[in-house]
């Protein structure tokens, strides 16, 4: 009989399931097999070993007392008993036990990707929130990556695997919607770049298939045309936010169908910094002044980046016409 107990929890130990759902299994078998222990009490004491059987009924109280604790604990919204004696055992024999449901929760937490995945390992640089906006195409297209990571197993909507019941003692005790996303989820690809006067995210699966997915409209308190200008942005981290969530209703849960965001986080470094100053851009050009006046604007002449004109129109070409004689 043990034997074969002990082949079932081996055999868990190769499913991949949560760790309430484990504990309930084994409540569920220890129940059971208690049983066990009483008929062989029955034997010895129908054999006239007293003293055995004396033990094996004692032994079955005793496992009977903890499952019908673990009972409590993992079918009932009681969760405790008043005649619970598992915290004085901790005091006297030092342990410090995890609860399980705890446990529980930072085992989902750990299985989301969240803010994990980061583009580079950025030391030296500081870091500032950006403000972005979705136009339609953009939040259709977040809606269509979420889709995919999910139907990849790279995204977990799952509502952290809680129960009906769960959710809703969840919400009753936070008054919160409780969002099928555990935790932001990094987009596998993102990058940063500029589209005319526009900073945009792209992101995606990979660098093929990514789209576009947000515009930045402030980086810190600056606006993104102004944080251009002032400082060399690079894109740290680019998640997956909001989603799906559910709230209580009249009759029950009602799941609320949110549409998927995207939040980034932006690393940055000053620009004067590395760039040449206004006077040393004028030196470079008194130095350089030999040089034809067409090859001195196209290598010393800066522009703003956000400038219209300069982002409409290609630079213009210096051609000069020569006459020959025969």
């Amino acid at each position: 009989m043990f034997t074969l107990f002990d082949m079932i929890r081996s055999s868990l130990s190769y499913v991949n399931l949560s760790t309430v759902l484990k504990n309930r299994i084994y409540t569920i078998l220890a129940g059971i097999g208690n049983f066990y222990l009483l008929y062989v009490a029955f034997r010895f004491f129908q054999n006239g070993f007293w003293g055995r059987g004396t033990l094996f009924i004692l032994a079955f109280l005793v496992i009977l007392y903890f499952t019908y604790l673990n009972i409590l604990y993992y079918f009932t919204k009681a969760k405790k008993s008043k005649y619970d004696i598992s915290p004085w055992i901790e005091k006297v024999l030092h342990i410090q036990s995890k609860d399980p449901m705890t446990a529980a929760e930072e085992e989902r937490k750990e299985m989301a990707p969240g803010y994990v995945q980061t583009n580079g390992i950025f030391k030296n640089e500081d870091f500032l929130p950006a403000t972005v906006v979705h136009t339609m195409e953009q939040r259709d297209n977040i809606q269509q990556i979420a889709a995919e990571l999910i139907r990849m197993d790279y995204m977990k909507a799952d509502y952290q695997g809680l129960s009906e019941e769960e959710i809703a003692e969840k919400i009753q005790a936070t008054g919160k919607p409780v969002p099928a996303l555990s935790a932001p989820v990094a987009l596998p690809y993102f990058e940063l770049a500029r589209k005319g006067n526009s900073l945009i995210v792209y992101g995606g699966l990979n660098q093929i298939d990514r789209k576009e997915v947000a515009t930045v409209k402030e980086v810190g308190l600056l606006t993104a045309r102004e944080a251009v200008k002032r400082y060399q942005l690079y894109l740290a981290t680019a998640v997956i936010t909001g989603g799906p969530e559910k709230i209580n209703g009249r009759t029950g849960l009602i799941e609320k169908d949110t549409p998927y965001g995207v939040q980034v986080q932006v690393a940055y470094r000053e620009r004067a910094a590395e760039e040449p100053s206004t006077n040393q851009r004028r030196s470079i050009v008194t130095e350089t002044s030999s040089t034809p006046e067409h090859l001195t604007r196209s290598q010393h002449e800066t522009f703003d980046e956000f400038d219209p004109r300069q982002s409409t129109q290609a630079p213009q070409k210096h051609w000069r016409s020569q006459k020959y004689k025969h």
